[in-house]
């Protein structure tokens, strides 16, 4: 069972003790008293929040959505279980981000066409699953440099010589790429292995969830009244003057 994260606490704590009282985030359910022991049950609307992340990868230059390519299948198989999930419980799907990527090769206005084209195509899939979603689309395109983590990672031909072309500031994008294709050893490793996985597109579903809680406290009772005393107080003489001494008032909770 989950724990109630502190700002659901911080929602009971503040709800009043009275049955017909509830906040706009929260809807009395029940109220059932046993004893002095009160429970109440609630539903707390958008108790938490979270957010899931499915990957589209796409052929090169191409920007149609193909569920046979590459790992789309799982991607698109896992999306769907996602919307059933959000159909059949408490989850409300709050937001849908698409943001379509191009691989650096070739043209950058080209690339982000491509790029934007890729997002739309994922827009278009998830609109179908989800037509009350609210879907926002961008474009990126990723430039050499960001290739420079990957490449450190690898055990690459000529790597000392493709680190100093990615980071080069005096070659443009198109130069970069053709000092690439020199290094022919280096450069099918960026074609089969380091270019495919920029082409992509990027789907991030923000959502939230209802929960039922319940909170249960204790009705103070009522205590008994002080029985008066029947002890006789002894009689003494009236003196001139007698001496004050100060008096304590001590209140106790039970």
């Amino acid at each position: 069972m989950k724990k109630f994260t502190l700002s659901i606490v911080a929602l009971l704590l503040a709800m009043p003790i009275m049955a017909q009282s509830t906040s706009k985030d929260s809807l009395l359910l029940s109220k059932v008293q046993r004893g002095d022991k009160v429970t109440e049950r609630y539903l707390v609307r958008n108790a938490d929040n979270g957010t899931s992340e499915f990957d589209m990868l796409y052929p090169i230059n191409n920007s149609t959505l193909q569920s046979s390519f590459s790992t789309n299948a799982d991607a698109i198989a896992a999306l769907d279980r996602f919307v059933e999930q959000a159909a059949d419980t408490t989850m409300h799907i709050t937001k849908v981000v698409i943001v379509g990527y191009a691989s650096p090769d070739g043209v950058e206005s080209k690339n982000m066409a491509l790029a934007n084209a890729r997002a739309a195509s994922v827009a278009t899939f998830v609109t179908k699953q989800c037509p009350k979603s609210n879907v926002e689309t961008k474009a990126m395109t990723y430039h050499w440099a960001d290739c420079i983590p990957t490449v450190e990672g690898m055990n690459l031909p000529d790597k000392s010589q493709v680190i100093a072309i990615l980071n080069s500031t005096t070659h443009s994008e198109l130069e970069k790429q053709a000092e690439l294709e020199k290094l022919q050893n280096a450069w099918i490793i960026f074609k089969n292995t380091i270019l495919p996985p920029m082409r992509h597109s990027e789907l991030n579903v923000a959502y939230s969830n209802d929960k039922i809680v319940e909170r249960i406290y204790t009705i103070p009772q009522p205590q008994p009244k002080p029985q008066a005393s029947t002890q006789t107080v002894a009689q003494t003489k009236p003196q001139t003057e007698q001496k004050r001494y100060p008096v304590a008032v001590v209140e106790t909770d039970e």
